[in-house]
């Protein structure tokens, strides 16, 4: 999958990878108590970690009581990201409680890598440059750029020599 990054929900600026920047992975009020308010980052890593977590480790936990109606979606054919039998084995699994065959965050980017998946989950997504409450701010989308600069030509982040 490579590097991959987001847009700020309270400034529409992207989410550069390995630049220190306020950063705050806002968390849905159900799970305030065990991960806080806000997770914070200072200098994001381009691969989802935010503090000691992985956000796609944190989507299926978030979104475990939709998971029936994203099967659904997936075998209506009105999912973005494709998948297959096995997928769906998985998360019916992990809604169920029972042991999954892959990694956690494998069905976490099932259900929140595409902006039209992310944006329809209960909990998607929140990415912000201050604490906010997760309830005032829209999802996170995707960064076109995976978090490197949009300024095709930025004289002082690359060196000529370097190209």
């Amino acid at each position: 999958m490579g590097q991959f990054s987001w847009i700020y929900s309270d400034t529409n600026k992207q989410l550069l990878d390995n630049v220190y920047a306020e950063t705050y992975l806002l968390v849905p009020k159900p799970f305030q108590e065990k991960y806080g308010k806000a997770i914070y980052e200072s200098c994001y890593d381009g691969y989802g970690d935010f503090g000691e977590y992985d956000v796609y480790n944190l989507i299926p936990e978030w979104n475990k009581e939709i998971i029936p109606e994203i099967i659904n979606k997936i075998k209506e054919g009105k999912w973005k990201c494709n998948t297959c039998e096995k997928d769906i084995e998985n998360l019916q699994a992990y809604y169920e409680g029972k042991e999954i065959d892959c990694e956690l965050r494998y069905l976490g980017i099932i259900m929140a890598c595409y902006d039209e998946d992310n944006t329809t989950l209960k909990y998607p997504i929140k990415i912000t440059t201050k604490k906010m409450e997760y309830k005032d701010v829209s999802p996170s989308l995707s960064d076109p750029y995976q978090g490197w600069s949009n300024d095709e030509y930025d004289d002082e982040y690359w060196d000529e020599d370097e190209w």
